[in-house]
């Protein structure tokens, strides 16, 4: 039922399979190789589990709130405890770990270094009342753990950094600014107490044009990876 209600996995999961599917695979193509099935596997197991365990740090972050302004989620409604969704996480991390270690030390340092910034982020990097305020600095801050994902996934098919990785890394940043901006944008009538959205910081009209952006930025960090690779870009900027 948690899984359902919170990362359900026909939408969540499918969405990070293909997400760690799309940047092994180019970075592959980026440094001239054919993408092993093993390494696909690989990166998908670690990229599942890391925004799995993402969303269990965001129930500890927002603990406080979703008692007090959101009661109908899971945590706060008993349906599951912290300590039992912490234990998910842990026994997800021994899996990561196990796979990593596989695929070689490249990728487990990416992975570390993905979970350290988690946790930094969980802490709300111990300024959290100060970030409240300051929307555009929580998202930069917190969408950096995309494209720390990605390079998680990346360290899975290379053994080096292949010219034009850099763009892998910003296309998944402002894809990852997308999906953030688009979830917390609602319509006036929809917002709610206490509920933290970029709509209610910037207006709908300015949030929308964030938005907007990012899909933009996201789709041109997209076609510089497809340039560097020698893949036509509009065909694939299309789909």
């Amino acid at each position: 039922m948690y899984q359902r209600e919170r990362f359900p996995l026909a939408a969540h999961g499918v969405l990070s399979v293909v997400f760690a599917v799309g940047v092994a695979c180019a970075g592959a193509a980026l440094a001239g190789e054919a993408p092993r099935l093993g390494d696909l596997v690989g990166a998908s197991v670690l990229v599942l589990g890391l925004f799995a365990q993402l969303r269990v740090a965001d129930e500890w972050k927002d603990h406080e709130t979703d008692r007090k302004y959101r009661p109908e989620r899971p945590v706060p409604r008993g349906l599951v405890t912290l300590t039992e969704l912490t234990g998910v996480a842990v026994g997800i991390a021994v899996v990561q770990m196990t796979v990593a270690f596989a695929l070689g030390w490249t990728v487990v340092v990416a992975l570390a270094l993905a979970w350290l910034w988690g946790s930094a982020m969980t802490a709300e990097f111990g300024v959290g009342e100060w970030l409240r305020t300051r929307p555009l600095v929580t998202m930069v801050s917190h969408g950096l753990i995309v494209p720390l994902i990605a390079l998680a996934a990346l360290a899975c098919a290379v053994d080096a950094w292949p010219p034009g990785a850099g763009w892998i890394l910003a296309a998944s940043t402002f894809a990852g600014n997308v999906i953030e901006i688009g979830r917390k944008v609602r319509a006036p009538e929809d917002e709610r107490e206490g509920v933290e959205t970029y709509s209610a910081a910037w207006g709908p009209r300015r949030a929308g044009v964030a938005w907007a952006v990012a899909g933009v930025l996201a789709s041109g960090g997209a076609g510089l990876v497809l340039h560097t690779a020698g893949t036509p870009v509009w065909p694939a900027l299309a789909l």
